[in-house]
């Protein structure tokens, strides 16, 4: 039952988009901005795992991609930012070698397929960033109305329960059997998944519109305090260790200003370390961080070991718990009741694109990643772009510390937050370009 009425909500999802095209018109703008706006609705699914377990995201993005094909295909030989479709490109060509020399081809066939929105998703920010300078504070906007609905989902969770969910079954490490602790995943399958959507989107509210009214600047501060009571919440370690680095990045990064947000930030957080130590389940776990260390490395070291028997393409994308089955049977996690899950990722998500796609595939999945960075970071040293670029970099900082530990970008939600932070880096107007939103 309560699996058709998830697929319910997808509907009514799609049928909200249709009446956003109507009110909103068929534009590229329309479009991203209901999927930023409503973002914690975009991994729902609309159809099961055996038709390729497509999601509202999936569906939203063909549609783009079909109806305005015009705006996706227009391309400027001079933009330098065509390295990300040369990158793409590349990175479709590695799957499909991957998938023909895999032992279990299918699962690569269907992902090959489901990696198309994304792309269509980030071309479509990319072009609309460059085309409206204006678009950049427009989407920030509508992630911020995403974070709060997320977050004042986690908090309801808290008091009804985990039974407040879009998920029939949760992630079994949802409830700590060692500790007898809840990590809270809010709307996630995975309370991991959630910190890093936490942490993230966080670094969001520091990016507040110049000459703003004391009012937004006070509820937006408050929303970033809550987002460190919301991180503790999802019991993640490695997310609330990201959201540290992230404010690292903004004490080195940022202009004086910012750097006195970030020495605040980073006291608010020691301050709620001491109020929320003793019930969080993120620093009592920590003090078992040597023997999951150990457990973590024996699963690296496996996977190593399968990465270096397979250098090139991999063992096709996709099949990492399909490949341990049959050949390395020893991992896999026996909870009380007697049931066996076996691991669909290596405890890291480097890895598991390292051992799934190869050398070939990770260097490509890599550029995507640093190209931006680098470009952010040497923007943030430059007078023609404003400081607060800073609050991009961060997210971009806190998932990739977090997805050292663990592979999340199989939910689209977290996905799409990425690939935001890259898209608004990658096209942060100048102050001569938007002198008007952010000087």
């Amino acid at each position: 039952m309560f699996d058709k009425l998830i697929y319910v909500l997808a509907v009514l999802t799609l049928i909200l988009f249709i009446f956003n095209i109507f009110y909103k018109g068929n534009t590229v703008q329309s479009c991203l901005l209901f999927m930023l706006a409503l973002l914690p609705l975009m991994d729902l699914k609309i159809t099961n795992e055996t038709w390729g377990g497509f999601k509202t995201f999936d569906a939203i993005y063909f549609y783009a991609f079909i109806f305005l094909f015009k705006d996706f295909v227009t391309v400027d030989l001079r933009n330098k930012n065509n390295i990300y479709v040369f990158l793409f490109i590349c990175l479709s060509i590695t799957m499909l070698l991957s998938g023909l020399l895999s032992e279990f081809p299918n699962p690569t066939y269907f992902n090959i397929i489901k990696i198309f929105p994304i792309f269509i998703f980030g071309r479509f920010f990319i072009t609309e960033c460059l085309k409206d300078p204006s678009f950049h504070l427009k989407a920030i906007n509508a992630l911020k109305i995403s974070y709060v609905t997320a977050l004042g989902f986690l908090f309801i969770q808290t008091i009804v329960g985990l039974k407040f969910t879009f998920y029939p079954d949760l992630n079994p490490n949802t409830i700590d059997p060692v500790f007898h602790m809840v990590r809270y995943p809010g709307m996630f399958y995975d309370s991991q998944g959630s910190g890093q959507y936490l942490a993230m989107g966080s670094f969001l509210f520091l990016f507040i519109e110049s000459n703003s009214k004391q009012k937004s600047y006070v509820l937006n501060y408050l929303v970033f305090l809550l987002a460190i009571y919301g991180i503790s919440l999802a019991g993640s370690r490695a997310a609330f260790g990201g959201f540290v680095m992230g404010i690292l990045v903004l004490l080195f990064l940022g202009g004086r200003k910012y750097r006195v947000y970030g020495s605040i930030a980073l006291v608010l957080g020691l301050v709620g370390y001491l109020i929320i130590a003793p019930q969080s389940s993120v620093f009592d776990r920590s003090k078992n961080i040597s023997s999951d260390f150990q457990f973590r490395e024996s699963i690296w070291k496996e996977t190593i070991k399968i990465s270096d028997e397979h250098p090139i393409l991999g063992i096709g994308w996709g099949n990492y718990r399909s490949y341990t089955t049959r050949h390395v049977q020893d991992q896999y996690l026996e909870f009380a009741d007697g049931e066996i899950v076996y691991f669909g990722e290596p405890e890291s998500g480097y890895l598991k694109i390292l051992v799934e796609l190869g050398y070939v595939g990770f260097l490509t999945f890599a550029l995507f990643i640093l190209i931006p960075l680098v470009k952010g970071v040497k923007s943030s040293f430059t007078n023609d772009h404003d400081k607060r670029i800073t609050f991009l970099i961060a997210p971009l900082i806190v998932w990739m510390v977090a997805f050292s530990t663990v592979y999340t970008i199989f939910d689209s939600r977290i996905l799409i937050m990425v690939i935001s932070m890259i898209a608004l880096i990658i096209t942060y107007p100048t102050k001569r370009d938007c002198q008007h939103e952010l000087d």
